[in-house]
């Protein structure tokens, strides 16, 4: 066959393959959906055959469940050492971190503190200068899977002198897309002060307001945001017998959606004290949980709020007893607390993995490790021992429970 002829049949084959839209739908699909962003501007009919409402329902459906395989840590900020991220690997011990540091950025005011701020399913959003207020810091978006890394531009002039709360905002089964919200105020006092959310979406790279502005009410937590149900949910503090002990839904959560502040029923804790300690909220696997140290610490509540945000219930009981015979430490440094009579114990992480037919597991610190407990068949195994990377350190110098502890979850 004529080369000539050869190559203008198979020309041909591509253009037809090309054109044809269920052909080139199949084809878009098996390209790793955080691509697909770039590839929207290949030509016009590619960017409709990726927007249309049929290849976005393909897309989700083809979308594998996400697994959390480890949990990124690090230090304390105020303990102003090395900012270098530690990984555990929660399955196989041998499996290598996909990164050591976060060297992507470089800031002037202090090129070596780049901070993780959230993970949220598979995406890390993090800032440089932890040390200087959060409306003069660098923004980014990183995906260790694909070690690609987004710079969030700069808010839009008039959004506020006072950045009270950055998030992130991933849900790859909804969208390709991430969106990133800020709280900005125009008060640097407490409360009460009036916010504006703006948004900041991947897909048109620019920042918007939210459509109304916001007063939180009294005693408002802003810190340790988690994404749920298309929402950021904020747990407030409880500091008093009588906050502790009120029925009053005001725990907040901002819908992004509907561009709402709205409120959720906060956990069922009793009375705040030394020995009655707010260990952890996260979520997995579409579980919201909330879980804290029961008085003197001899167990833990793990509580999960329902799906229609009726209130919470108790998922499960955790008898510290016999996790503290395999780990004699969780007696033996019972002084880190205020109250002597606690378990040195504190929850790095809940993971659930029913999408895997798997059993959840805790993930927690004792002094010295790290160590995974099966909620189902209460094994327990030792994952992480902190003297492999802070070998020459003491027990009372790594401030113990206070570690910044993020899910990996691999994506593309």
């Amino acid at each position: 066959m004529d080369c000539a002829f050869r190559n203008q049949l198979e020309f041909s084959s591509q253009e037809i393959v090309l054109e044809e839209e269920n052909l080139l739908s199949l084809i878009l699909l098996r390209v790793p959906y955080m691509q697909l962003v770039s590839l929207k501007f290949v030509s016009k009919r590619w960017h409709y055959v990726i927007t249309t409402p049929h290849f976005t329902h393909l897309l989700r459906n083809s979308i594998p469940h996400l697994r959390a395989t480890g949990l990124f840590i690090q230090r304390p900020v105020y303990l102003r050492s090395s900012d270098e991220v530690y990984f555990v690997s929660l399955d196989d011990p041998n499996t290598r971190s996909p990164f050591r540091t976060l060297s992507f950025a470089h800031d002037p005011f202090d090129p070596e503190k780049i901070r993780i701020l959230q993970s949220c399913n598979g995406l890390l959003l993090c800032s440089t200068a932890l040390y200087r207020p959060k409306e003069l810091r660098n923004y980014y978006v990183y995906n260790p899977s694909t070690n690609h890394v987004e710079t969030l531009p700069e808010h839009p002039p008039g959004s506020g002198h006072w950045v009270r709360y950055v998030g992130l905002i991933f849900d790859p089964s909804k969208s390709i897309h991430y969106k990133v919200i800020a709280f900005d105020t125009t008060s640097s006092y407490p409360l009460p002060y009036v916010g504006n959310f703006y948004i900041y979406s991947s897909e048109t790279r620019t920042w918007k307001a939210s459509v109304e502005s916001f007063s939180p009410p009294p005693g408002a937590n802003f810190n340790g945001g988690v994404y749920w149900n298309g929402c950021i949910h904020w747990v407030n503090e409880m500091n008093s017998e009588i906050e502790a002990e009120s029925t009053v839904s005001d725990c907040l959560c901002f819908n992004v959606d509907d561009e709402r502040l709205e409120t959720f029923p906060r956990p069922p804790c009793g009375v705040r004290s030394a020995s009655r300690r707010s260990l952890y909220f996260g979520e997995s696997e579409g579980h919201l949980h909330f879980i804290e140290a029961c008085p003197y610490a001899t167990s833990l509540s793990v509580y999960e709020m329902k799906s229609d945000y009726s209130g919470w219930f108790l998922k499960y009981q955790i008898d510290l007893d016999p996790i503290s015979k395999v780990f004699p430490e969780m007696t033996e440094h019972k002084a880190i607390f205020h109250d002597k009579n606690d378990y040195a114990v504190a929850v790095l992480s809940l993971i659930r993995r029913e999408n895997f037919r798997e059993d959840p597991f805790l993930v927690l610190e004792v002094p010295g490790k790290v160590i995974r407990y099966n909620l189902v068949s209460r094994s327990i195994k030792m994952i992480w021992d902190f003297s492999v990377d802070f070998s020459l350190e003491k027990i009372d110098d790594w401030s113990f429970g206070n570690f910044q502890v993020w899910q990996y979850v691999e994506t593309v």
